[in-house]
């Protein structure tokens, strides 16, 4: 398993499509960089298109029942860092989900 990428600047809406992410198995994590605070994590078979998910159309291609996430995203964006961790399998993804969403120390979970 690899290590955790370095916080990165989330990209404004229109140029979404240019998150840097693993193509497949991963883990996410999305941050506020002025404050600290972890604002969300998941993990998915195709991590990069699941972080593009954050931004509603016509940005991203957020489709999926999470309105509350994808409008923090969209409206706070300029204050959010990401960074992603590759896996090899997705139940490996899905093991580090479970940590972190066991430290409850997240504003959201995906």
């Amino acid at each position: 398993m690899r290590e955790w990428t370095q916080w990165k600047s989330m990209p404004a809406p229109d140029y979404c499509r240019l998150i840097d992410g693993p193509s497949g198995p991963g883990v996410y994590q999305i941050r506020n960089a002025t404050s600290g605070e972890l604002i969300l994590f998941g993990e998915s078979k195709h991590c990069q298109k699941r972080m593009k998910s954050f931004f509603p159309k016509p940005y991203g291609t957020g489709t999926r029942n999470n309105e509350a996430k994808r409008n923090y995203v969209l409206n706070n964006w300029q204050e959010l860092q990401y960074r992603t961790l590759q896996t090899t399998l997705k139940s490996d993804a899905v093991n580090i989900d479970r940590q972190l969403k066991s430290q409850k120390n997240h504003l959201f979970n995906s």
